[in-house]
């Protein structure tokens, strides 16, 4: 795993095993070069270790590489009325509030989160400022900005409403324009938004498949909210690359077997050497 080791300093963490995320075994007695918070090499317990380094030793613990959240809302707190709270709060406080969510996270072992929706582009501002070293430690963020949705729908509050086939172009290239990582657009509605149903559609198969050729025109991924099983079927034909949720719900209940049908398009988010630039699948129900 070497990739070279002179470029600025050098610490080497040395642990009671390692799990590599590749391997189904676990290394014994790992060293791990970091050259300038860049892995650089990992060595076995005999591995020749740089003689200038600054040694960290871990002793009885297992490392492993960090984790990816791959649905969160960092303008969301974790209280009773997450919509109320980001009502009252302005754009100043809340990014020290999104900071500090994004810390906790890094914190809990998650190196990368990606945050389906802000409000104002927010986690985009937190983003650009982690790159260019202006932020203090934080997670690497892929981030979305306002999620794309319907007047008066899942979220509209975040200022992410459109509506026609223009106008969802016209959104997607807003987003592909400020430097969107992904973008997400609300297929169904939601459980956090008074007059929302998460078993009705919000968008058409029409509607979706202009926002998924609209984004992919940009380069871009599309990953949709859809709780309602006609959402999921239309998501899918539409060519979105995610779907978050997945619900299946129906007007009676969730419905327990899809049809075959809906399910012929795999995602191949968790097959071995694949990762989405962007896309993937979450279970949460919001």
């Amino acid at each position: 795993m070497s990739m070279g080791l002179s470029a600025g300093r050098l610490t080497v963490l040395r642990a009671a095993a390692m799990f590599d995320g590749v391997s189904p075994a676990l290394m014994a007695r790992p060293a791990v070069v970091v050259a300038d918070g860049t892995i650089a090499a990992v060595y076995g317990p005999a591995g020749p270790l740089p003689a200038d380094a600054h040694v960290v030793d871990l002793p009885g613990l297992t490392l492993m590489p960090g984790m990816v959240d791959t649905h969160l809302h960092l303008c969301f707190d974790a209280s009773n009325d997450p919509v109320g709270h980001l009502a009252e709060t302005g754009d100043d406080p809340l990014r020290v509030q999104m900071a500090d969510a994004a810390q906790r996270a890094l914190r809990a072992g998650m190196t990368t989160v990606r945050d389906l929706g802000d409000r104002g582009y927010l986690a985009l501002d937190l983003r650009d400022q982690r790159r260019a070293g202006m932020a203090g430690p934080l997670p690497t963020i892929v981030a979305a900005g306002p999620p794309i949705t319907t007047p008066g729908g899942h979220c509209h509050f975040l200022g992410g409403a459109a509506s026609g086939e223009r106008g969802l172009r016209a959104a997607v290239r807003a987003r592909a324009e400020r430097g969107v990582d992904v973008i997400k657009v609300m297929a169904s509605g939601g459980n956090m938004t008074p007059g929302s149903l998460a078993h009705e559609p919000q968008f058409s198969a029409g509607a979706l498949r202009a926002i998924v050729d609209e984004a992919h025109h940009h380069g871009l991924p599309v990953v949709a909210h859809a709780h309602s099983a006609r959402s999921i079927a239309d998501a899918v034909a539409a060519g979105v690359d995610g779907i978050e949720h997945a619900t299946f719900m129906t007007a009676e209940g969730v419905e327990a077997r899809p049809r075959p049908a809906w399910s012929r398009r795999r995602s191949p988010a968790g097959w071995p050497g694949w990762a989405p630039p962007g896309g993937g699948c979450t279970s949460a129900a919001r």
